[in-house]
């Protein structure tokens, strides 16, 4: 720890979901506070220096104090030069010891900024600092840098691809909406824009003029790629205000270090406070960094799969399998009217992304389910299995309806295929969307409620014709996946198959037999149909102990269907169930799914 550029500090950032906090320092005092802020916390921090306040105190001395504090810190510690327009000043800063600098020719011409941009990044690469440019012009004050309300122009993509590509900067900040100084009015960001941006842009994106954003502003650009939050003003109203507070409290109190003692603290307040909310180290965090069952809008979710990448980002999941029902993966998601390959957008918010199955099995069983990961989802194998399914889940589903409608349940197709006013394919229904439907129209209390209903009553209860389950482990296999039992507890203890009768357990030892590669243990039950007497934490060391020496993986899932959007009852969330990082990566049949 201690004096270092930005690369590693912002790569690290961006790939793990975060920002690293800039704070514009005006002195000695500001920046102890700052570097005290961060050590407490320990976060790395970037001291950030306007020219301004450079040349009051000149190039050495500003140095001479800050150096030190950087080198002694016990986080890491970048001394950065903010927006500075002038190549040679900029230069003589670096010849100083500035470990990074910005560039700011916004208000040049895209080639004469790329020109100045590319000298000072190879200046600057030769003294091992780093170099952050802009484009666009930010509205605002910053350092005599005015631009008007109103003139202020956001950055535009195709300049952004050039300069990028021209430049190799270390950190971009496009204008996208923010402002420099207090915001008067409304906030207009272009998310859009900055999401784009980042999704081609090679370095980490900077955000300026954070001071006044809310929390939300605050979330949703740091979960779209911001990995640099600068913040001065919030740091000169702390010190200003600090002071005149103290003064007012204490017209009579002629001690200066009394006084630099409570103004520290107001600053520190604050530079904590920013540090806190972009480290996200408040954020609710999931106990598991490897989610390997998940929904999306594919089959019953709610998360569209860029929502449930970008969800998992937030929870701080490292990896995550979409394990669509009966559904092939997509190989191809929407970002900004471009499509991509989600594993590449995933990677980008510091996620791997597993593409997956979960197969319905069984016809006479209900809730045997084999999610299969690492497949050619192409082969010609999966593609005419999902055909057959895919024929047999049409048929049943539309059925089921009509037998509910009989019974005094009344529930169209026409509203299926329509729930939650997304138009579906027949292909694409989901059991459990006729199951929210009878909550929703109050035939029940919960879609678990309704269920239970049709699968325990047999006038309500349509069986769908299911592949068995050792015949998709097969077919994982053959096709270069492996296959995991899902939810093994939801399986009844005792179940009825045309070879006869049989205990869960025996089931489960047939499983194994064919080949079944893992088993899944950590589960939200709590949050399901399960109506056992068993905890999650006894379910988990039961498979663990009668497992674990039988197939290669133990394994684990939330079942995420992004509950929360249609109630906050039983909500599950990503990561909520699931396995290690460490587990993940050590175990031979699961890391080789990282691609």
């Amino acid at each position: 720890m201690g004096y270092v550029n930005m690369e590693k500090i912002l790569h690290d950032a961006r790939k793990g979901g975060y920002a690293v906090g800039a704070f514009n320092i005006v002195n000695d005092l500001t920046a102890r506070a700052a570097v005290q802020a961060a050590e407490e916390l320990e976060q790395n921090i970037i001291l950030q220096t306007s020219v301004k306040t450079v040349k009051a105190f000149g190039i050495t001395a500003m140095m001479a104090f800050l150096k030190p504090l950087a080198v002694h810190a016990s986080v890491d510690v970048a001394i950065h030069l903010d927006h500075s327009t002038d190549v040679a000043f900029t230069k003589a800063c670096l010849d100083a010891g500035w470990s990074s600098v910005m560039y700011d020719g916004s208000k040049l011409s895209l080639a004469e900024n790329i020109t100045n941009t590319r000298e000072l990044g190879e200046y600057a690469h030769k003294m091992g600092a780093t170099i952050e440019g802009e484009l666009g012009a930010i509205v605002g004050v910053e350092d005599d840098i005015f631009v008007m309300e109103g003139a202020g122009a956001h950055a535009k993509p195709a300049d952004c691809r050039v300069f990028l590509e021209k430049t190799g900067v270390d950190a971009f900040a496009p204008a996208v909406g923010t402002a420099h100084g207090v915001y008067k009015g409304e906030i207009n960001i272009d998310y859009d824009l900055f999401d784009e941006i980042n999704s081609f842009s090679p370095c980490p994106l900077v955000l300026h003029g954070g001071t006044g954003l809310t929390d939300e502003m605050f979330y949703r650009l740091i979960d779209l790629g911001a990995a640099k939050v600068n913040i001065s003003t919030a740091i000169k109203i702390a010190y200003c205000q600090g002071m005149k507070q103290y003064l007012l409290d204490h017209p009579d109190q002629n001690d200066p270090l009394k006084l630099d003692a409570f103004v520290a603290a107001q600053v520190k307040a604050v530079v904590s406070r920013h540090i806190r909310f972009f480290s996200q180290m408040d954020r609710d965090r999931a106990p598991f960094e490897v989610d390997l069952h998940c929904h999306s809008t594919r089959s019953d979710g709610g998360d569209t799969p860029k929502e449930l990448i970008i969800n998992a980002a937030k929870r701080g999941v490292k990896v995550v399998a979409i394990t669509d029902h009966d559904v092939l993966p997509p190989d191809k998601i929407e970002i900004n009217g471009i499509m991509i390959d989600p594993v590449a957008f995933a990677a980008q918010k510091g996620v791997t992304f597993i593409p997956g199955i979960e197969f319905s099995c069984e016809t006479e069983v209900e809730d045997v389910h084999i999610v299969v990961l690492g497949c050619d989802f192409s082969d010609p194998r999966i593609l005419a299995m999902n055909q057959k399914i895919v024929h047999s889940k049409i048929d049943s589903y539309r059925k089921l309806t009509e037998v509910l409608t009989e019974k005094g349940y009344p529930i169209s197709w026409e509203e299926v295929l329509n729930y939650d006013e997304i138009p579906r394919k027949p292909e694409d229904v989901q059991k459990k969307l006729i199951f929210n439907l009878m909550a929703e129209k109050g035939y029940t209390k919960t879609w678990s409620e309704a269920k239970l209903l049709c699968r325990n009553n047999p006038e309500y209860s349509v069986k769908r014709e299911k592949p068995a389950a050792a015949e998709i482990i097969r077919l994982a296999h053959q096709t270069g996946g492996i296959a995991i039992l899902a939810h093994p507890y939801l399986i009844d203890e005792r179940i009825v198959l045309q070879q006869g009768e049989m205990t869960r357990a025996d089931f489960i030892d047939g499983l194994i037999e064919a080949g079944l590669d893992g088993i899944e243990a950590a589960y939200t039950y709590d949050k399901t149909t399960y109506n056992g007497d068993l905890t999650k934490a006894q379910i988990i060391e039961q498979v663990r102990h009668n497992y674990a020496d039988r197939v290669a993986i133990i394994s684990g899932g939330s079942d995420y269907h992004a509950d929360y959007k249609k109630t906050d009852k039983k909500v599950r969330q990503i990561g909520e169930a699931g396995i290690s990082l460490t587990y993940f990566k050590t175990n031979p049949l699961l890391s080789r799914l990282e691609r």
